[in-house]
C-alpha cells in the first residue's frame, strides 16, 4: 500500500511505515499555499476508489498512480486552501462544501456517497477516521455531525499536537489509517488523551501505532492509497 507523507516526516517515521510493509511517497511542498502545511498532504491530494485527485501542478512525485487533476488552484487565504480537505468515513464525505473542489463533490455523487456538510474547512485535519463507524477530533462541530448519522465519536481535547508555527495542531492531521493499523505521527503515550485514543482504536478493530518518541505532530495527514 502506498502512503502519502509530508516530506518533512522524520526518517524514524518513515522508516516503521516502510517497516509495516507501505511504500512511502513524500509530497512536496506547493508554492501557494502557507509553508507551514505546503507539503501536507490532506491539503494536496484525495485519495479515493476512483483514483487520487490532486492539485493538477502538483503530479510529478505520483505519476505512476491514476491522478485526477481538478482545474481550481489553491490560495493561501483560508478557505481557498482547503480544496482537498475532506474526510471519507463510511458512506460519508466530511467537508466544508462551499469550499472543496467541484469535482470531489461530483465523484461523492457518483459513488452515492452522502456529503455531511461541517463548518471546518480543514475538515481531514481534524478527523481521525478509526473506522467506518468511528472518529476522532477535538472539533465538537464534527463529533455532533457525525453522532447525528450514527458515527461513534471520541471526542478529545485540543492542544496535545504540535504544529509549528501555530499554537496546536489536529489529530486527523497527525495520524492515518491502513485497514489495520491506526498510525500516530509521534508518542501517542505523550498526549493527553493518549490512552483513550488507543483504547478506543482497539474497541474498534484498530492497533494505534507510534510512529516516533517525539509528541504528536501534525503532519497533514498520513494518507494511505491502495492500488488496484
Amino acid at each position: 500500500m502506498y502512503v502519502f507523507t509530508d516530506c518533512r516526516i522524520s526518517a524514524d517515521a518513515r522508516k516503521k511505515l516502510e517497516a509495516y510493509g507501505h511504500t512511502v511517497i513524500p509530497c512536496l511542498p506547493h508554492s501557494a499555499l502557507d509553508p507551514a502545511v505546503a507539503s501536507h498532504p490532506d491539503m494536496l491530494l484525495f485519495p479515493c476508489e476512483s483514483g487520487i485527485f490532486s492539485q493538477s501542478e502538483h503530479q510529478a512525485y505520483a505519476a505512476d498512480l491514476p491522478l485526477i487533476p481538478i482545474k481550481q488552484a489553491p490560495a493561501r487565504k483560508y478557505p481557498h486552501d482547503v480544496l482537498l480537505n475532506a474526510a471519507l468515513i463510511g458512506s460519508y464525505m466530511v467537508c466544508l462544501p462551499d469550499a472543496i473542489a467541484n469535482e470531489l463533490l461530483h465523484y461523492a455523487k457518483q459513488a452515492n456517497l452522502t456529503v455531511l456538510p461541517v463548518k471546518q474547512g480543514y475538515a481531514k485535519c481534524n478527523l481521525c477516521v478509526v473506522s467506518d463507524r468511528a472518529a476522532i477530533t477535538e472539533d465538537a462541530a464534527i463529533a455532533a455531525a457525525l453522532h447525528s448519522v450514527g458515527i461513534e465519536v471520541l471526542h478529545i481535547q485540543a492542544g496535545g499536537v504540535s504544529l509549528p508555527p501555530y499554537p496546536y495542531g489536529f489529530i486527523g492531521g497527525a495520524s492515518g489509517n491502513d485497514g489495520t493499523h491506526v498510525f500516530f505521527c509521534g508518542d501517542l503515550s505523550l498526549h493527553p488523551n493518549g490512552a483513550r485514543i488507543a483504547s478506543f482504536c482497539e474497541k474498534h478493530g484498530r492497533i494505534a501505532v507510534s510512529l516516533a518518541t517525539h509528541p504528536l505532530t501534525d503532519v497533514g495527514s498520513l494518507l494511505f492509497y491502495n492500488k488496484k
